[in-house]
């Protein structure tokens, strides 16, 4: 009897931030811990996908199992996993649930953010709500609106209690989370910031994205009508005007990498489950079962390659990002050409990562007939996923800025705004 090869994921290059036995030992403890849970979610991906079930209960899972937590420090209840570290299982939750990976992309920048945040009060304050398991979502993005150009309010009342008003779209991950990270205007037009409790007065999250992919993702809308907002959590700081690489979109970006660097491995892996279960044939294939056919081999070997493609790029950018990070949180102002850098290969690597990982989500389906096809498998979410991820931000408009960079050494945009040029 032939059975399923062990499968073992590559491990990102070790970098300095996650260095060390201890280190290395603390990783190996999570990931063990977290195997279960990642099984599960993977084993249940396509059903609650066609069913379109909001699962809270395999997030709260992966926070009780570290993963929301991954890099505070331990002294806060953190794993205080290095960069590299982190990514690494960032990637496999993709590859288990692409949906869940991008919900948690807020949390996840917000977790670098506070780890590197000049305020020492706000930054302990945040360390031990993470490291304790509370989930951030986001309400930053308004339909037809750019950042600070939106409609929604935060402004005091007669009474001096700041009120939240207004109407969020793409809100990613917010009906899976404990707190949401908001952007809104002050009584005077400019651009102010706010996290608010999911479960706050006035707060209601809606299941409404209808984009045909990332459907789990909670992308929808959030109304705050006359919501409270506690004193502390109000931040007149921009949320991304490029002045810090935690909280732009080097960072940003580099989690839409890593979901479709975890949307690639699961390519891989869904293709060698089909064509090893497979049993009928064609009566133009050159062999009786599909897992001894040569061409079949071929595209899943092409598969593999691009699935390669997509993590070597990745890798170059965690190595990179990772240092930067660890520079910003320690203080160092970083040099201009270090920033610019970085967001080139960040760039670069969107346009090996996005184009790969889309070609291999529709070659998938050369390994088999109609079967493939199933709406049990599932496997056209792949694509569907992958060519969401990929819109987010338009390959065309970031290989121009490259372009730019190498004939004009023009510096790369560092900050993302929607609905103005």
């Amino acid at each position: 009897m032939t059975t399923t090869p062990e499968r073992q994921a590559p491990t990102t290059a070790a970098s300095p931030d996650g260095a060390g036995g201890q280190s290395a030992a603390r990783f190996a403890e999570v990931r063990e811990r977290l195997a279960p849970v990642l099984r599960s979610i993977a084993a249940s991906a396509a059903a609650r996908e066609a069913d379109r079930i909001i699962d809270r209960d395999a997030v709260r899972a992966l926070a009780e199992a570290g993963f929301t937590s991954l890099r505070v420090p331990v002294e806060y209840g953190g794993a205080g996993l290095g960069f590299a570290q982190s990514a690494e299982l960032i990637v496999e939750l993709a590859a288990a649930d692409s949906n869940l990976a991008q919900a948690l992309r807020a949390h996840l920048i917000n977790q670098e953010n506070i780890l590197g945040h000049p305020d020492p009060v706000l930054r302990d304050r945040w360390l031990r709500r993470l490291g304790a398991g509370a989930v951030v979502g986001n309400a930053i993005t308004e339909v037809n609106n750019a950042v600070g150009e939106g409609t929604t309010r935060l402004v005091q009342d007669a009474e001096g209690t700041w009120r939240l008003n207004g109407t969020k779209y793409y809100s990613t991950g917010s009906l899976y989370a404990d707190w949401i990270i908001v952007a809104a205007v002050d009584a005077r037009g400019e651009e102010i910031a706010a996290t608010v409790s999911a479960n706050a007065p006035g707060v209601r999250l809606l299941d409404d994205w209808d984009g045909f992919g990332q459907q789990l993702t909670a992308s929808g809308t959030t109304v705050f009508d006359n919501t409270p907002v506690d004193p502390e959590e109000v931040y007149t700081s921009g949320l991304d005007d490029g002045t810090r690489v935690a909280t732009g979109q080097a960072s940003w970006q580099f989690l839409h990498l890593a979901t479709l660097t975890g949307i690639a491995q699961a390519i891989v892996r869904d293709a060698g489950d089909y064509v090893r279960g497979r049993r009928r044939s064609f009566s133009h294939g050159v062999t009786e079962l599909p897992r001894d056919d040569a061409q079949v081999l071929q595209v899943v070997g092409d598969l593999s390659s691009a699935a390669f493609a997509a993590r070597a790029a990745l890798d170059s950018v965690v190595a990179a990002l990772g240092g930067v990070l660890g520079r910003e949180a320690a203080g160092e102002v970083l040099p201009e050409e270090d920033v610019n850098a970085l967001y080139v290969r960040v760039y670069q690597a969107q346009q090996v990562i996005a184009r790969n990982v889309l070609a291999a989500a529709t070659q998938l389906f050369e390994v088999g007939g109609a079967s493939a096809t199933s709406q049990a498998r599932g496997l056209d979410r792949h694509w569907r996923n992958a060519r969401v991820l990929a819109s987010h931000n338009p390959l065309i408009y970031r290989a121009r800025i490259i372009g730019e960079w190498e004939v004009n050494a023009t510096p790369p945009s560092r900050s993302y705004r929607i609905g103005s040029a």
